[in-house]
């Protein structure tokens, strides 16, 4: 199911270890990224659009939408906005930040990293360590290229 056109990075590593600021630091140097970087601020995380750096509130702490996972509620119609954008894309170097527990549900960026998948695209996303395996394993990703951060090195 997978594409051999499609090429993917995963950036890996712990909790807070740098993986959204490697991912940050690739598509600055890429010539018109495009995707979505999940930014931390004092109450929770911002989902970035790379194209055109419009963010929106996707995650915080305090109960402002219905949707939960762990202790973070999550705005549904903001992952909704991503997947769209997503779908649409298809050619370039994407970027998507994070893929995890949500992925492997089948919620948040699942449908959109599948889509991106089937198109002849290049791929890098950002995967905590605990859930590595199992993104590579439920997207069938073919020998991505692996980039470990932090002190696990």
């Amino acid at each position: 199911m997978h594409s051999s056109q499609t090429r993917c990075r995963i950036i890996t590593g712990e909790r807070n270890e740098g993986k959204t600021t490697l991912l940050l630091s690739i598509a600055s140097c890429t010539e018109n990224a495009k995707g979505f970087a999940s930014l931390k601020t004092s109450s929770g995380y911002n989902l970035r659009n790379l194209e055109n750096g419009e963010e929106r509130l996707l995650m915080t702490s305090s109960p402002l939408f219905p949707d939960r996972i762990g202790r973070w509620y999550y705005d549904v119609s903001v992952f909704s906005w991503a997947e769209n954008v997503l779908i649409a894309l298809d050619s370039g170097m994407i970027f998507l930040d994070e893929i995890g527990k949500l992925e492997l549900q089948g919620l948040g960026f699942a449908k959109a990293l599948s889509s991106l998948f089937e198109k002849s695209v290049e791929v890098t996303i950002t995967v905590r360590k605990e859930y590595l395996q199992a993104v590579i394993e439920a997207f069938r990703i073919e020998n991505p290229e692996i980039i470990s951060v932090g002190a696990s090195l």
